[in-house]
């Protein structure tokens, strides 16, 4: 009885930890912290070809319940040329309202030029939707342009943001 209690619980442990992918198309390995559900979408060997209701381009969404409103990180692969295209700057009917300031950070992985703002919602009159951080990166000959909100209409928080650059922090470059 002892060994099979041993088994069932060594089996549900390592149901619990955490897998890591490895997407060759979008050169991103991540592992995904408890509770983070990663979907790609789009063309994965042409990164401006189809995509999904986000955005008619490449990229994965990563997301997570929270009590407060679920928890998005969206990473848009980019070429030199992608970055010209507005399709970035959408999430779904969402839109980026870009600001000048810009902070430079840096975590394990990446170098970033961070942007705080909002989405405004382009469905809706461009009315002022979430807070949200962009993220923009380069590594070699290609960019990241990566999305962190939640779906809550107060100010995001800096224990939500710390939440969301969690996530950010298991996306590496392969």
């Amino acid at each position: 009885m002892k060994k099979l209690f041993l088994f069932l619980f060594i089996a549900a442990s390592s149901a619990i930890i955490a897998q890591t992918i490895k997407s060759k198309p979008l050169k991103l390995k991540y592992t995904p912290p408890a509770g983070w559900v990663a979907e790609e979408f789009g063309d994965k060997l042409n990164w401006e070809g189809a995509g999904n209701s986000l955005c008619h381009c490449a990229g994965v969404k990563f997301s997570k319940q929270h009590k407060d409103g679920k928890m998005n990180v969206l990473v848009y692969p980019s070429t030199q040329a992608g970055l010209d295209s507005t399709k970035r700057n959408f999430v779904g009917s969402l839109v980026f309202t870009d600001v000048q300031k810009f902070d430079k950070t840096k975590n394990k992985f990446f170098s970033f030029e961070k942007k705080k703002s909002n989405f405004a919602d382009a469905k809706k009159s461009n009315e002022k939707s979430f807070d949200v951080i962009r993220y923009q990166t380069k590594i070699e000959d290609h960019f990241y342009i990566i999305y962190a909100w939640q779906e809550n209409k107060q100010l995001m928080s800096p224990q939500t943001e710390k939440e969301l650059f969690e996530m950010i922090n298991a996306i590496e470059p392969l």
